[in-house]
């Protein structure tokens, strides 16, 4: 169907470029659009004949005592073989024929055009549908989202990773943009803009990856290396949050929550930032804190509040480092004696040797957390 705004938009960029009489008629034979303003909303008999008949082309000029109808050329509007509608060009048929046929080509192209990017726009309001349900509906029915995906051709056997991308001064639906332009964006990626300031794709992982743990920091690194450059490039900055590997629809809801969980949580300066590289810290928070208070509350009791902030403060460093004291010792702007002070009065006092011992290295960061969580 011919939308009257189209063809007034069609007639005005028409009378830009001729002079010639121009009308389109839509279905029911009713003048939609004309040079002729005074015409619109008229009854064309012709036009009506030619939507409901077979005749592709009428001349008028040979058909006397039509009502509201001038000598001229009229010719059907085809759209996916249907009969849409008519334009007419008023004048000499020898004349106007090569006008009519540019004319009728031109709208049959843009209503093509403009069904395509319909098509698109409905396409990305069910994939945002789609996404919306994934990410921040919990519990939804596994079927529906299954058969959502199917609809848009995206197969669930498969395993995906989620990136949360935040980017600084940056348009979120031009970022998403040159991501889907990237020769590395599959065709069963799906991603969004979930506001102005992130874009979120759900990526998914090669399926002759055979080392996929081992890889797939590689693999998004790759991915993700023209955009990191483009805004390096111009001096922007972007924050990546990765988060964790699913296979099934009803468990992105999940995945999601933990990129959000790294972007509220993990400081580094790391353009990237992987959620299974903090899962202790994550297990930790999501924890019952009355569990964990059962468990250190005497250990907390018996630290001096000056030794608890000196705890939180070396083995902060020491925990991101690695245990690695001459990093953590140059993170926290100490020499490395001095760090090994503090850590041997630490470890005295909490009876504790995270060096020495894996079981002592695992009490001491969860007693870390514990005390990170109650100051927060």
């Amino acid at each position: 169907m011919i939308s009257q705004d189209l063809a007034r938009k069609f007639i005005e960029q028409v009378t830009r470029y001729t002079d010639y009489n121009v009308n389109i008629m839509d279905g029911d034979g009713i003048i939609i659009a004309s040079i002729d303003p005074e015409r619109v909303g008229q009854y064309h008999e012709i036009a009506h004949r030619i939507v409901t008949g077979s005749e592709d082309i009428v001349d008028t000029t040979v058909l006397p005592g039509l009502t509201n109808v001038k000598p001229g050329i009229n010719m059907v509007i085809m759209a996916d073989g249907r009969r849409e509608g008519v334009v007419g060009v008023t004048g000499d048929p020898d004349e106007i024929r090569p006008v009519a046929l540019i004319v009728k080509m031109a709208i049959e192209t843009m209503l093509k055009y403009e069904k395509q990017q319909e098509e698109a726009r409905l396409r990305e309001n069910r994939k945002a549908r789609f996404i919306h349900l994934l990410t921040e509906v919990e519990g939804t029915d596994p079927e529906d989202l299954k058969s959502m995906a199917r609809d848009l051709g995206y197969p669930e056997e498969m395993i995906r990773i989620p990136i949360l991308i935040r980017a600084e001064e940056e348009d979120a639906s031009e970022l998403l943009a040159l991501i889907r332009k990237s020769r590395r964006h599959a065709k069963q990626d799906f991603s969004i803009a979930p506001d102005k300031s992130h874009v979120l794709i759900f990526k998914s992982m090669p399926e002759d990856c055979r080392d996929l743990f081992g890889d797939y920091k590689f693999i998004l690194g790759e991915y993700l290396a023209p955009v990191l450059a483009r805004l390096r490039g111009q001096g922007r900055q972007a924050h990546i949050y990765i988060g964790s590997f699913q296979s099934r629809y009803a468990d992105y809801f999940y995945a999601y929550r933990h990129c959000r969980w790294a972007e509220r949580n993990v400081r580094t300066d790391s353009s990237a930032v992987y959620f299974y590289d903090h899962i202790g810290e994550y297990l930790h928070q999501v924890t019952p804190f009355g569990e964990m208070a059962h468990i250190f509350r005497i250990y907390e009791q018996r630290l001096p509040a000056d030794m608890a902030e000196l705890f939180l403060a070396t083995f902060g460093e020491l925990i991101r480092t690695n245990y690695n004291f001459k990093e953590a010792s140059d993170r926290l702007y100490i020499h490395k004696n001095t760090l090994f002070y503090r850590y041997n009065k630490l470890k005295d006092m909490l009876g504790l040797d995270p060096i020495a011992s894996a079981s002592d290295r695992s009490f001491a960061e969860e007693f870390y957390y514990y005390i990170r969580r109650k100051n927060a």
